[in-house]
């Protein structure tokens, strides 16, 4: 098959999640991060930042990722039929606050408009992947696969790796947040054009900025809609809570009531960070180290 011929069938594909999903998908922007400094230099926090926003929906991007999910979903599927314990994800609907899970069974991923789907294809970067190509293997092999269903270690591993899994992406989103927030202090950055993207209390919204990997607070929208694009003006940002604030300048064009993204797209290290700090916490004793010791 020439490339015409496998973006057709990408696209095709595309077109049919799609219609199950009952809207078209929408995704959020992807950021590269770089730290410009000389080769071999070691980092010493002050370096230059250079956020770069990465192409979604190049014809290349889409045949990787459709193939992809048609393969994770024809194999988790031939899974299920087989009666082979395997990984799954689903997601029960694209109602606000339905989030998509792991688990043992193949259920529908309402998000992605596939009727089950099983992480099979990049058994190098997860290990889920890699436990459900065992079991695949076995399957096609007629062998006893490594696990059986209700296996008290695969569920464990369920447990363990969904707990890891959001562990680490919290620390990415944190880590972007970072950086984003020092480029804006470094391009002295006080306003910018955002997205509305639901309120929490009356005016205060959430927002997304854009061209950029970062959601914060916004103040004074009182009589705007989610979708709504409007011009903010930034408080000064926290590196240690990882926080900035905005008020609304103005409205530069109205939304809708429809949410404008996803509700799982709006992550929990998108905010700041919570610090707990004892302010009743006794003084040391005397004579004790304190924290000018240059032992410590």
């Amino acid at each position: 098959m020439d490339v015409r011929s496998i973006n057709w069938l990408a696209q095709h594909l595309k077109t049919g999640r799609e219609k199950v999903r009952g809207r078209a998908e929408q995704f959020r922007a992807d950021y590269s991060f770089r730290l410009e400094k000389p080769d071999g230099a070691p980092p010493t926090g002050e370096e230059r930042v250079r956020i770069t926003q990465r192409t979604r929906g190049a014809v290349l991007d889409t045949i990787v990722s459709e193939l992809m999910i048609l393969a994770n979903t024809t194999w988790g599927q031939w899974l299920h039929e087989k009666g082979t314990a395997a990984i799954y994800r689903s997601q029960a609907s694209l109602a606000p606050g339905v989030k998509v899970r792991m688990g043992v069974r193949a259920l529908p991923h309402a998000g992605m408009g596939v009727p089950c789907y099983a992480w099979v294809t990049s058994p190098l970067r997860r290990y889920v992947d890699l436990l459900n190509q065992w079991q695949l293997i076995a399957c096609v092999r007629g062998e006893a696969p490594p696990f059986a269903p209700k296996d008290t270690a695969l569920l464990a591993t369920v447990s363990a790796f969904d707990a890891a899994y959001t562990a680490y992406g919290a620390h990415q989103a944190a880590m972007e947040r970072f950086w984003t927030l020092r480029w804006l202090q470094q391009e002295g950055c006080t306003e910018l054009d955002a997205t509305l993207l639901r309120e929490q209390a009356q005016g205060v919204w959430l927002a997304r900025a854009q061209g950029l990997p970062l959601v914060f607070t916004a103040l004074g929208a009182a009589s705007a809609a989610a979708g709504a694009q409007v011009r903010v003006r930034l408080g000064a940002p926290d590196e240690i809570a990882l926080d900035v604030r905005a008020t609304v300048l103005g409205v530069l064009r109205g939304g809708d009531a429809a949410p404008a993204a996803p509700e799982d797209e709006v992550q929990e290290a998108a905010g700041p960070l919570t610090i707990a700090v004892d302010v009743d916490e006794p003084p040391p004793p005397e004579g004790a180290a304190g924290t000018d010791n240059p032992v410590l």
